[in-house]
């Protein structure tokens, strides 16, 4: 129960309250107890409060005679007896008898009510601790705070809290009985647990209601505390004896205590409180003989040794045979928990030698069910990530998918993780779930069909559907569902990062080419700038240079060395303007104008382009296996574009001539234009820098290195891209990649005539690039 609750609290005080309200003991106890307790009161106040019970009158004569502390045959008088006994007698007599009346008026429980709180065990046990206690202070005089008197009436009345809370809480002690023997626990556990509060404190309030002295108060209260914790008060060793002498008596299973966990050992615990463990154990030898003399003496209920022998023994053996029962239940729960755990054992190893994805572990884990649950049919549903539908796998006894198929979830359940093991119940699948008895078909008996979910960390990771009747204990069965659920629950998170590092993987790369892309443009602008700039400031000086050198050649003698060196400036400054132009055209190019063409058309522009600026090139083959589509683009950028990349092929020399094909990627609606060699190729690094502006593998002498770079430029332009393979001494294969006009956007007077062709046949042509 948890006190800090204001509920708890509150019943707590209600029930403390209650024992307060308790009677006290006997009037002439509770006097007598302060009589014998004060040094300075007379014999004569003790004999007229004995004589005023003349019950107990009679009784403490017949102890002085039982006693033989006179001759049988001279005259008693209650006055003799006081002074003859001493007051601890006297009060130890009197508390024995009067709370032997309180207590046994209870009888003994029956066959049908061993439950039942029994006041005479009760009783007997704390007689026999006040007997115990006595005697082992009795062995230890020396010990001048261990008085005999004292440590018997602590001994007698220490339990008594157990009896407040019996009185005033009839049912619920009952079930703290019934839960103290079931588990053989300590009573003061299961007190707190149940009631709030145990018995020490309840005989603490008890104790400071009837104002009895504190030693009596702490024994109540703190009699079962080990010595060390004991706070450091005058008779700290008298309420450890106290507790020494329960366990005593519980160890000889003498009476009713209620608590059967022993912590510790007699001898440990008297060397603890500095006794010597061979007089306490010479005391313990002599608790049953004396329980008998005393209760003889007292006139109580006679009971033989024999027969306090004989209860011993009894209860002991009810307690070992209680001990065996549970014991019985743990090898019981230790075989099914083995059972489970070699299930799981070997449900791993066989998923760690096969288990490579999300499918695999599934079918481990229906692997593992026919051979744990037992060979069936089964099926596993399951919600892949992201998806509203529900996945159901059908399996053969070797966990191999037999049919797969995704269906909508039933009604009223949209999430998978929302199933719990409670619809592990046989169900008429037909009635209840139509949408899986559809599917389901190859199940012999549909109304056979069980659920059981697999859970896991976040919920339900998937169901198996089987229709085993007889199923493994509920320990075992739990222990493989988390099991299988934890397996595919961590595969479904693998695959998913799986799949989210992909995505990242893709991610990345569109991020990089975006950053290159966008530093080349960054570039290309200030390139661009710098072109501009040098268009303005180097054509006028270039105009004059190259104007003066064509002057000075044609006054100069024909065919001189002066003549040809002017010629010569005059050419080298054509080509200087010439660059600067063309850098300026490939740093700014002109704005594409969008209309639709033809690819036949565009492959003349760009042979014809091509011959302009080489026309000793040889005849090229033009493949295109199919009618194709226009092409809704920039003519004269497509075919600059074209026509360099087949200017850069028959520079690498090629051994075969130069291949142009054309295909259209169905997925992409895309056309795709290769411009083929077998020259010597490209290495890494030429590979890599093939479209920087400038950039040549040639050797001095080299063209300026713009021709991949400006293809580039125009492609771009009008939303396409170019591709580069190539290997040393294995070709080169530049591709175009462009968007193909949708159909209704093609206009109708730039359609390709219908003329066949050998193209058409899948046949190549050779396009004449001489005039």
């Amino acid at each position: 129960m948890n006190t800090a609750d204001p509920t708890s609290a509150r019943r707590i005080e209600l029930i403390l309250e209650q024992v307060e309200s308790l009677p006290t003991l006997p009037v002439v106890a509770m006097k007598l107890l302060k009589l014998t307790s004060d040094e300075g009161s007379a014999a004569q106040e003790v004999i007229e409060t004995v004589k005023a019970d003349p019950s107990l009158t009679a009784k403490i004569l017949a102890l002085c005679k039982n006693a033989s502390v006179t001759a049988k045959s001279q005259a008693l008088t209650i006055d003799k007896a006081v002074v003859l006994l001493g007051f601890e007698t006297i009060r130890n007599a009197v508390l024995s008898i009067k709370v032997f009346e309180s207590f046994s008026d209870d009888p003994e429980p029956g066959e049908d009510d061993l439950a039942r709180f029994s006041r005479p065990a009760f009783w007997r046990h704390c007689l026999a601790t006040a007997i115990a206690a006595e005697l082992i202070a009795d062995q230890h005089r020396e010990m001048h705070d261990l008085d005999a008197g004292e440590a018997f009436v602590c001994g007698l009345l220490h339990g008594i809290g157990k009896l407040a809370l019996e009185h005033v809480l009839p049912k619920s002690y009952q079930r703290v009985i019934e839960l103290t023997e079931q588990t053989n626990a300590n009573i003061a556990e299961i007190e707190r647990r149940i009631l709030g509060i145990d018995h020490h404190t309840a005989g603490k309030r008890l104790a400071e209601k009837w104002n009895l002295p504190h030693l009596l108060c702490d024994c109540f209260w703190l009699y079962e505390s080990p010595f060390r914790s004991l706070p450091d008060v005058e008779h700290k060793r008298m309420i450890a004896l106290v507790g020494l002498a329960d366990l005593v008596v519980r160890k000889q299973h003498i009476g009713y205590s209620g608590n059967y966990q022993f912590a510790d050992d007699v001898a440990t615990r008297a060397e603890q409180m500095g006794l010597d463990p061979t007089r306490v154990a010479t005391a313990a030898e002599r608790i049953i003989e004396e329980l008998e003399n005393r209760t003889k003496a007292l006139g109580l209920a006679e009971t033989p040794t024999s027969r306090v022998f004989l209860d011993s023994i009894m209860s002991a053996n009810d307690v070992l045979g209680r001990l065996n029962t549970r014991l019985e239940n743990h090898r019981s729960k230790a075989t099914r928990q083995t059972k489970a755990i070699e299930s799981v054992t070997r449900f791993h190893a066989n998923a760690a030698s096969s288990a490579r994805s999300l499918g695999d572990v599934m079918a481990a884990v229906i692997s593992s069910a026919n051979a744990s649950l037992g060979v069936g049919t089964y099926a596993m549903i399951y919600q892949p990530s992201g998806q509203t539908e529900w996945q159901i796998n059908q399996y053969n006894t070797d966990g191999n998918v037999t049919r797969s198929e995704l269906v909508e979830p039933p009604p009223g359940v949209d999430q998978l993780t929302n199933l719990t093991r409670s619809n592990d119940l046989p169900v008429d699948w037909m009635a209840v779930l139509p949408w899986l008895s559809d599917y389901l078909m190859g199940f012999a008996d549909l109304r056979k069909l069980r659920l059981l979910a697999l859970p896991c960390a976040w919920g339900t990771a998937a169901v198996i559907v089987h229709d085993q009747q007889t199923l493994p204990p509920d320990e075992e069965l739990d222990a493989l569902a988390y099991t299988w659920g934890s397996s595919v629950g961590s595969a479904t998170q693998h695959e998913g990062a799986r799949r989210l590092s992909e995505q990242l993987a893709e991610s990345n790369r569109v991020l990089t080419e975006t950053q290159d892309s966008l530093l080349r443009h960054r570039s290309l602008a200030r390139l661009g700038e710098m072109a501009a700039g040098a268009a303005h400031e180097m054509n006028n000086p270039l105009a004059v240079i190259s104007g003066r050198a064509q002057l000075l050649a044609m006054h100069l003698s024909k065919g001189s060395k002066d003549q040809q060196a002017a010629a010569q400036i005059f050419e080298q400054s054509q080509k200087l303007s010439d660059m600067i132009t063309a850098l300026h055209l490939f740093a700014e190019p002109p704005q594409p104008q969008i209309r639709a063409v033809s690819i036949d058309d565009v492959m003349q522009e760009a042979v014809q382009l091509m011959r302009k600026r080489n026309p000793k090139l040889p005849a090229l083959r033009f493949n295109s296996p199919e009618k194709l589509p226009p092409l809704r683009t920039d003519k004269q950028h497509l075919a600059a574009a074209i026509s360099e990349l087949m200017l850069n092929a028959y520079e690498a020399n090629p051994r075969n001539g130069v291949k142009v094909a054309t295909q259209v990627d169905p997925l992409d609606n895309r056309l795709i234009l290769k411009v083929v060699d077998d020259g010597v190729g490209m290495d890494a690094h030429t590979l890599e820098h093939a479209f920087d502006p400038f950039f040549s593998a040639k050797p001095a002498g080299r063209q300026p290195g713009l021709g991949l770079a400006r293809a580039q430029r125009f492609v771009e332009s009008i939303g396409g891209r170019i591709e580069l393979i190539s290997q040393p001494d294995h070709g080169t294969t530049a591709t175009i990649l462009l968007p193909i006009v949708a159909e209704s956007e093609k206009p109708m007077d730039h359609a390709i005539p219908a003329k066949p062709s050998a193209e058409e046949n899948g046949e190549n042509r050779v396009v004449d690039t001489h005039p």
